[in-house]
């Protein structure tokens, strides 16, 4: 709705003002509306100079990730008759609506994440919650009032006390908006090899979700693919200061796929035996699904390498655009279909290995956690038995473990003949 103006409408019966009373009146209330509209003017100019900011920024290191995307993607399918899964429009159950023997109940459907880029167990909404996002009608977003953050930047690097410092708001991380996110601008004269660094702790509030319960963290670095993180760590501590004292567990405290280099970036950093070799670099969106813990507080180790130089003056930017820490849950199992295409030229005559990437669970437990069978054929003569095909579909099943972790898939791939 348009702001009402001071100025108001007035009849031109006398051609004007009568008195001096009136005509200072009217000054006035022109005045008034020449210094709203300068203001609204300064607003709408530090909002755009926001937005190129982070879009400049964004694009510098989204070139960098594509391109080593695409590399990844050569490289995985370099090998004859491999196909990996590369797209979420390769979810493709829909196709099999009306085949009583393959359609998969929409109460059954997995969940499919399109920011984290993983399909996880159906998701039970009226259960799942939020331990930092809430509504309030009539205001909107509100902060938790218990939510606390501090900074450590007592770390070699740019980021050090007497630093040159340009930041928002860190609860900036929490809001559900385009325009806010927190970001922490370094300015330094020359550049150093430690980059920026710091440690990030936050406390998780019970005050407004009623359950200590916690099974899931999700955060997007800024600038996307920008800072590294180099570890996640949680503590249980009740009323914990955020300091070192309140001792602190890795998030992947067992150390799943310690020294599996294409897990990196897949399990929560920190937890491995060679402290920093499970560092994620140029990190991206991610999302880290865990047995439920009574979490009180997160630390999280943020790394930037990386700058941006302007008028001689070197700029390292990271930072957050988004947080969630989440009690989500779910269905004990679930199942979806996932098509595969054969290259042009060429068909699938038989799908010989099928390998899921599913990094939140033991290797020993993957054969429980997932489950398949291959569809060939096309709608009208859909077929479990090998036959030449155009397309295969792969029916993924699900299921929950009985520590209650709920199986995260972060790929697939087939093998074919």
């Amino acid at each position: 709705m348009a702001d009402s103006i001071y100025t108001k409408k007035q009849s031109a019966k006398y051609n004007g003002p009568v008195n001096s009373s009136e005509y200072n009146a009217r000054v006035e209330e022109n005045y008034q509306d020449l210094v709203y509209l300068y203001n609204r003017l300064n607003i709408l100019d530090n909002e755009l100079g926001f937005a190129f900011e982070r879009v400049l920024k964004d694009h510098v290191f989204l070139i960098n990730a594509v391109t080593d995307l695409s590399d990844r993607i050569r490289a995985l399918e370099s090998n004859d008759n491999r196909i990996s899964m590369h797209s979420f429009s390769q979810i493709d159950y829909s196709t099999f609506i009306g085949y009583s023997e393959f359609t998969v109940p929409a109460s059954q459907l997995l969940t499919y994440d399109a920011t984290y880029n993983i399909i996880t167990l159906p998701k039970v909404q009226s259960g799942s919650l939020s331990k930092l996002k809430f509504a309030n009608t009539g205001i909107g977003q509100v902060i938790p009032e218990k939510f606390k953050a501090r900074i450590d930047n007592s770390y070699n690097g740019v980021d050090a006390v007497g630093a040159l410092v340009d930041t928002s708001p860190m609860y900036n991380a929490l809001m559900s908006a385009s325009d806010k996110i927190w970001k922490r601008n370094i300015i330094a004269s020359s550049p150093n090899i430690s980059g920026a660094q710091m440690m990030f702790y936050f406390t998780v509030p019970n005050d407004m979700s009623g359950t200590e319960k916690v099974n899931c963290l999700k955060l997007n670095p800024f600038p996307v693919f920008g800072p590294e993180i180099f570890s996640i760590e949680y503590t249980t501590k009740k009323s914990p200061s955020l300091t070192q004292a309140d001792g602190w567990t890795p998030l992947n405290e067992n150390s799943l796929y310690d020294n599996t280099t294409e897990a990196i970036g897949r399990v929560a950093p920190g937890g491995w035996s060679t402290a920093g070799a499970d560092a994620i670099q140029s990190c991206g969106p991610i999302g880290f699904y865990f047995a439920e813990k009574n979490i009180t507080a997160f630390r999280i180790k943020i790394n930037q390498k990386s700058y941006i130089n302007e008028n001689n003056k070197y700029i390292y930017s990271y930072g957050l655009s988004d947080l969630d820490v989440r009690y989500d849950k779910f269905l004990p199992t679930g199942k979806t279909m996932i098509r595969f295409d054969a290259p042009d030229g060429d068909t699938i005559e038989e799908v010989t290995n099928v390998t899921p990437k599913i990094y939140n669970v033991p290797l020993s437990m993957v054969s429980t956690a997932f489950d398949y069978r291959v569809i060939y054929g096309s709608p009208g003569s859909f077929q479990t038995t090998p036959t030449a095909s155009n397309s295969v579909w792969i029916e993924v099943t699900l299921n929950m473990l009985d520590n209650k972790t709920a199986p995260v898939l972060s790929d697939l791939i087939i093998d074919y003949v």
